[in-house]
């Protein structure tokens, strides 16, 4: 076993979670029959692609966009999973439990069967599969028009990735002339788009996680960070999109349904974070909102050179987005109604969305309890944080086994946390904190104000606070502990 999959089946244990699927799963699995119903439209024609990343297994969502007159047609067509997976079934009732897929540097722990989640319901190319499409027209400001959703039967034309549909916006003749005006055409209301989520104010927030690549030991070859490229924003705004016409309508139906929500950052927080930022030369009026504060905190830390630890600030400020039957909004994309539709083939919420606009499109009579749906709601945020937890996990043990051949090398680092006994810095370039133990911290002894959230050093005054920028030493790294020990470097 290589130390991915031992860092895997390490967190797995400590969580009491499995990987395995029980007997009786498998047996339900293998009576699964498929049907393409004859009431369903029939766009198989239809030049829809996915656009994925190069090693993504499992296809949630494909796109296909037209441009018509003085109005723009987008068709999101997501994995009609609940048209395989019924509601109370084994199969179901595992994919409950779980929540949620968790994703690992070279491995994934599905939420449903791979039988399902990488063939049955995946959107691969040329194969028909039944899919939930919500068809959303836009007039040329970007501004939703009109929506519906329908079910119907594709068969995806291309499997693209990122990095291909880059290429094919710059260079003409690769594909179909269809696929080529699909992808022309979203390109073009994808810039409108972005610049609609501008005016009203979005946050634009930097946290995308490493990429580790490994070698066949299972060891960390490289770390990077993904590149954000212009097709990642084209997917994104679609989905944003889609995810706004499926709050709506579950609105509009029900008055209430499985909404993701993002509340507010707390005052405190605010407060705490604008006596940071002044410090670092930064000016608000006081009459700005957090939105308008937080969104120029964003802009002063774009060109700083602490933009890591500022943007780290300012995203440990904020809440956590979450799951609830209020449609309460969601701060962080300024907008007043989102969920999750997406992704019913790896997230519980967004199939129990598509149950409730597919009851609605069936004329079936359900009466979901709101109650009900509310303990689901909390339930599934917890499993979310879970799962962020388990991934984060494995990938900071393998970092550990990485740092091993640096111990005694210096390294830039800034404040991720302080604490009474010590502080945690993050190492540059590896995102993962290490403690510099309070005993540790040189010239003086240090003592933690609550109040403030620093150490300051009693006879000299010298602070550590959150945010700084500080030299360390890798000391020691315990990879089966995930504890990495620094000391603060001399300069």
């Amino acid at each position: 076993m290589n130390i991915h999959d031992e860092a895997v089946e390490q967190t797995l244990f400590e969580y009491n979670l499995s990987n395995e699927w029980r007997g009786s799963i498998k047996a339900e699995l293998g009576s699964i029959l498929i049907s393409h119903d004859s009431n369903r439209s029939d766009l198989t024609s239809q030049p829809f692609i996915t656009i994925d990343g190069s090693d993504a297994r499992d296809f949630d969502d494909a796109v296909l966009c037209k441009k018509n007159n003085n109005q723009w047609v987008l068709e999101v067509a997501i994995a009609d999973v609940a048209s395989i997976v019924k509601l109370g079934s084994k199969i179901d009732d595992e994919a409950r439990q779980r929540g949620t897929s968790i994703y690992f540097p070279a491995k994934v722990i599905p939420m449903l069967p791979e039988e399902i989640s990488n063939n049955l319901c995946s959107l691969v190319p040329n194969e028909v599969r039944n899919v939930l499409i919500c068809r959303i027209i836009f007039n040329n400001q970007g501004d939703i028009k009109s929506y519906n959703f329908f079910e119907a039967l594709i068969k995806s034309q291309l499997r693209a990735t990122y990095e291909s549909v880059e290429k094919i916006i710059s260079q003409k003749g690769l594909v179909s002339s269809k696929i080529q005006s699909s992808i022309d055409s979203l390109k073009k209301l994808t810039k409108i788009l972005i610049n609609k989520r501008s005016q009203r104010g979005a946050l634009e927030l930097d946290s995308s996680e490493p990429i580790l690549s490994l070698n066949d030991l299972g060891e960390i070859k490289k770390i990077k960070n993904q590149k954000r490229l212009f097709s990642h924003l084209m997917i994104e705004e679609s989905m944003l999109a889609a995810n706004i016409c499926a709050a709506k309508f579950m609105r509009k139906h029900y008055g209430y349904g499985v909404y993701r929500i993002h509340e507010e950052p707390e005052d405190i927080k605010i407060k705490s974070l604008k006596q940071f930022f002044l410090s670092k030369g930064f000016s608000s009026k006081s009459k700005d909102n957090s939105l308008t504060f937080i969104n120029k905190c964003l802009n002063f830390s774009k060109n700083h050179d602490s933009k890591k630890s500022l943007q780290m600030l300012v995203l440990q400020s904020l809440q956590r987005a979450e799951y609830s039957t209020e449609d309460i909004g969601h701060f962080g994309l300024q907008l007043e109604q989102y969920s999750h539709f997406t992704s019913p083939i790896r997230r519980y919420p967004d199939l129990m969305v598509h149950r409730l606009i597919k009851a609605i499109l069936n004329k079936k009579k359900v009466a979901p309890n709101k109650e009900e749906y509310e303990i689901d709601c909390h339930e599934l945020s917890e499993l979310e944080r879970q799962a962020e937890k388990i991934s984060r996990t494995v990938t900071q043990q393998l970092i550990c086994h990485h740092l091993r051949k640096f111990i005694g090398d210096n390294f830039k680092a800034v404040i991720s946390g302080v604490t009474e006994f010590g502080i945690f810095a993050e190492i540059d370039n590896f995102y993962i904190s290490g403690l510099v133990h309070v005993s540790d911290l040189p010239g003086d002894r240090y003592i933690f104000d609550k109040i403030s959230g620093i150490l300051k050093g009693k006879r000299t005054g010298k602070t550590f606070r959150q945010g700084q920028n500080i030299i360390v030493k890798i000391d020691n790294v315990l990879p089966y502990e995930r504890k990495i020990n620094l000391i603060i470097a001399n300069k």
